[in-house]
């Protein structure tokens, strides 16, 4: 379809175009107030390792290699806290059947992030600042536990600790412009944009 036939269209149609955009934008508007509002917690866990006793009155390449392995041991954290079983312990620990359904849930409310090389990001998703608080807590607090008792059987020396006891709670961006403006876009593209398909169905269906 060429930009003659589009505005073509767009001057004959423009008072149907204009309603469109209005109840789009209307839409918009609605959806705003109504869509609830997601809330997020976000902090950090930091991985640690201590230096041998031994190595304390002598030189060694101990704080190195301890350093590297704590890099290494990271990435082990952020698979155990996507694991099922960490989400499975959370669940239970917030009094939450668990099942296909309430794991799969939670899998979209629990988000990592490899913020540095000894530091994951935990970000948890809820309906209310509790919620995504509480979920946050339960996460942190089953993965520094399961992960300290492996430790003390794999190597005791390395360990999880939290950045800060409170994660800092957000809500998701909302505004109302933008909620708007969507909506007139919308309203002014789908009936251009059906045309423009029709168009080129026909064109096909002739040749």
């Amino acid at each position: 379809m060429e930009l003659k036939e589009i505005l073509k269209f767009i001057k004959k149609n423009l008072r149907l175009l204009l309603l469109f955009m209005f109840l789009f934008g209307a839409a918009g508007v609605l959806a705003y107030y109504f869509l609830p509002t997601k809330h997020y917690a976000t902090g950090s866990l930091f991985i640690r390792r201590s230096i041998y006793p031994y190595s304390e009155n002598h030189f060694t390449y101990e704080g190195f290699y301890g350093q590297q392995a704590a890099m290494f041991y990271s990435n082990s954290v952020v698979g155990l806290i996507e694991s099922e079983d960490i989400r499975a312990q959370v669940l239970t620990s917030l009094s939450i059947p668990v099942n296909e359904k309430t794991l799969r849930q939670y899998e979209n409310k629990i988000r990592t992030i490899k913020s540095g090389p000894q530091l994951i990001g935990l970000v948890t998703k809820g309906d209310s600042p509790q919620q995504a608080e509480e979920l946050w807590n339960a996460v942190a607090d089953s993965t520094i536990g399961t992960m300290n008792s492996i430790s003390r059987i794999n190597d005791p020396f390395v360990g999880i600790i939290k950045v800060s006891e409170k994660p800092i709670l957000k809500e998701s961006f909302r505004d109302l412009p933008i909620f708007a403006l969507a909506g007139i876009g919308l309203g002014f593209i789908l009936p251009v944009g059906g045309l423009a398909l029709i168009s080129y169905l026909k064109s096909t269906k002739k040749k």
